[in-house]
């Protein structure tokens, strides 16, 4: 048996909310990315895929565990393109990461 706490009127409308307030549209891609950082003078890095990709950032599936606001490279391995980023949403299992581009660019994600 399950209880729903919210009607299904209200989630519709929740979402709807939501939506207007994202800075851009989301697009579920799967692209595989290069994660890299500065950490105590040495170049960290670690692979990464994203699971939805917009104008300004990306959520992703990282290999590593970043904290928030920390800066990164995103390097797109099929272009070689580089993205400067920061760390903006962390799931609670530390495996999901959101990342907004510091220079939106919807090009960097090679999407045809």
């Amino acid at each position: 048996m399950s209880t729903n706490i919210v009607s299904s009127t209200v989630a519709s409308a929740l979402r709807d909310r939501w939506e207007r307030l994202r800075s851009h549209k989301r697009i579920i891609s799967r692209i595989k990315l290069l994660v890299e950082w500065d950490q105590g003078g040495a170049k960290e890095t670690a692979n990464a895929v994203t699971v939805d990709v917009s104008h300004s950032g990306c959520m992703a599936v990282v290999g590593a565990d970043l904290p928030l606001h920390r800066r990164v490279r995103l390097i797109h391995p099929e272009t070689g393109r580089k993205a400067e980023a920061e760390v903006v949403w962390r799931s609670h299992e530390a495996w999901d990461a959101g990342f907004e581009l510091l220079k939106p660019d919807a090009t960097f994600w090679n999407l045809k």
